[in-house]
């Protein structure tokens, strides 16, 4: 699997130093910065990770993460076609619906994420951070 898609919490999971998921997260991450695969992550993936990072560090510092991301990582774009499809997507969450329409947009092998419930596996694997991690190895 050389295309990617990670879901906000994986890149969350490295940015914001969450021990509890860090170790398989940074692999991941450090496989798409070295180049053994290509990381895609949707465009909505950049505001919710600075919403949220601004909460707990200073602006500067979250849109530093933010220009680390962007020099990384693939960014699907968000446009028409995948809001249209994830408005009229029979799922409770608008967001996931995004990611999976990115995904598919993007060409992705896989989604990773640590939220596989929230995604439907009918379009593409998805899988866990240390399921993808046991792939690699």
């Amino acid at each position: 699997m050389n295309r990617i898609f990670l879901d906000t919490n994986i890149l969350l999971d490295v940015t914001m130093h969450r021990e509890a998921f860090l170790a398989d997260s940074a692999r991941i991450w450090s496989d798409c910065e070295t180049g053994k695969t290509v990381g895609l992550i949707s465009a909505i993936s950049l505001n919710n990770i600075h919403c949220i990072m601004r909460k707990r560090l200073p602006s500067a510092s979250a849109l530093d993460c933010i220009r680390c991301i962007l020099n990384i990582f693939t960014i699907v774009p968000l446009d028409t076609p995948i809001l249209r499809m994830a408005v009229d997507f029979p799922q409770k969450d608008f967001e996931d619906a995004i990611q999976i329409f990115s995904a598919l947009q993007a060409k992705a092998d896989c989604i990773v994420t640590r939220d596989g419930s929230h995604f439907s596996s009918d379009y593409l694997p998805v899988l866990t951070p240390a399921e993808y991690r046991g792939l690699r190895a």
